[in-house]
C-alpha cells in the first residue's frame, strides 16, 4: 500500500460515527448550508463557524468549493457548492469525496495547463480547486475505504490561506478566521 494512502487510512480509522446521510440532513440543517448544493455566494468569507459533533467532538465546517479556470467539465456549472468538511489537523492533505467531486462535474473533467500534479507515491491526481476562494491542490478520498464519503480539510489549506483555527472552549466551538 502506498505511504500516503496508508497514512490517510490510519488517520481516518475511527470515523464510523459520521454517517453519509448526516452530511445531507443533520449537518446541513445545523450549518445552514445544504450539502453539495450550488450557491451564488462566491465571496471569500472572513470568518466561518462550524460545529463540534458527537461524543468524539468532531469539528465540522461548511465551505464553498468550485473548480478553477484550469478545469473544464461537461456537467459542472462552475458555480461554487457547499461542501461539509471534517477538519483534521493531523492530515497534511485536503481530500474530497467522490460524491463532492461529481457534484462539481469532475468525473468528466479535463485539466488544462500546469495547475495539477500527480502524487509520487500513488500516482493519484491532485486537482486545483477553490475552497472559500483559495486555490488548493485537493486529493480524492480513497473510494475503497470505509470513510470514502468524508471530505477532509487538512493542514495544507490552513497553511496556504494563513487561516487561524479555533477549536476548544468549555462549551466546545469551532471556527476558522481568514486574513
Amino acid at each position: 500500500m502506498p505511504a500516503d494512502l496508508e497514512l490517510f487510512q490510519t488517520i481516518c480509522a475511527d470515523f464510523e460515527d459520521i454517517l453519509p446521510n448526516e452530511l445531507h440532513s443533520t449537518f446541513s440543517a445545523i450549518l445552514g448550508a445544504q450539502y453539495l448544493q450550488e450557491t451564488h455566494d462566491d465571496a471569500h468569507q472572513k470568518q466561518v463557524r462550524g460545529i463540534v459533533w458527537g461524543a468524539s467532538l468532531r469539528p465540522i465546517i461548511s465551505l464553498t468549493v468550485q473548480i478553477t479556470e484550469s478545469m473544464l467539465t461537461l456537467s459542472g456549472s462552475g458555480r461554487p457548492i457547499h461542501v461539509h468538511f471534517l477538519y483534521l489537523a493531523a492530515s497534511a492533505q485536503t481530500y474530497l469525496s467522490d460524491e463532492a467531486l461529481r457534484a462539481l462535474g469532475i468525473e468528466d473533467m479535463v485539466v488544462v495547463g500546469e495547475g495539477h500534479e500527480r502524487s509520487s507515491n500513488t500516482g493519484s491526481l491532485h486537482l486545483p480547486l477553490k475552497i472559500n476562494g483559495y486555490t488548493l491542490l485537493v486529493a480524492r478520498s480513497p473510494s475503497d475505504a470505509h470513510f470514502a464519503h468524508l471530505n477532509i480539510l487538512g493542514q495544507d489549506f490552513v497553511k496556504i490561506t494563513g487561516a487561524q483555527v479555533f477549536f476548544g472552549g468549555h462549551i466546545p466551538r469551532f471556527e476558522i478566521t481568514f486574513p
